[in-house]
């Protein structure tokens, strides 16, 4: 199967909202994925931030986001001791999500390879995501990508994350 990959844009929201809700009905255990409300994916489509989909056809079946988190609590640099004005060189992986459907196609792979290219461009040093430990899919991609489990810690409100980190 082949996907085209591009910049999602406003016109996708009520898509990834879809994808984000078909994750959710066919997890057993929703601590694996943390749900965004549809005011952050929204600000997620916007700059600093970068929303990228696969598409299969016109139909958006996957996307990653890039999150130029900043000096805001939302930067997972903080987590690994980064401090001052390093964090500015820190991206996270916000969010991963492969439509139910669609998955066995190595999707996550792909939007994070090309999502690392975009951050390199921006001038990023380093990537950031937490995953949860349950999340054997992810952890598995993350690991095979090059990302460095750095930490284990409770966050977004009382969810277990590994937090991982990969220089670029």
């Amino acid at each position: 199967m082949t996907f085209e990959f591009k910049q999602c844009t406003e016109k996708d929201l009520d898509r990834i909202m879809e994808i984000q809700e078909e994750a959710f009905s066919v997890i057993e255990n929703e601590e694996i994925l943390r749900r965004n409300s549809r005011e952050m994916l929204l600000s997620c489509l916007n700059y600093p931030h970068y929303t990228l989909g696969a598409y299969d056809g016109d139909k958006l079946v996957a996307f990653e986001v890039l999150y130029a988190g900043e000096f805001t609590d939302e930067n997972i640099g903080y987590d690994i001791g980064i401090e001052g004005e390093a964090l500015l060189s820190v991206a996270n992986v916000k969010l991963v999500i492969v439509s139910p459907e669609y998955r066995g196609n190595g999707l996550q792979r792909q939007l994070t390879e090309k999502v690392e290219e975009e951050a390199k461009r921006r001038g990023y040093k380093i990537l950031c995501a937490t995953v949860s430990p349950y999340n054997e899919f992810s952890v598995r991609n993350f690991e095979k990508a090059g990302y460095e489990m750095e930490t284990e810690k409770v966050k977004y409100g009382g969810l277990l994350r590994r937090v991982y980190s990969k220089m670029i």
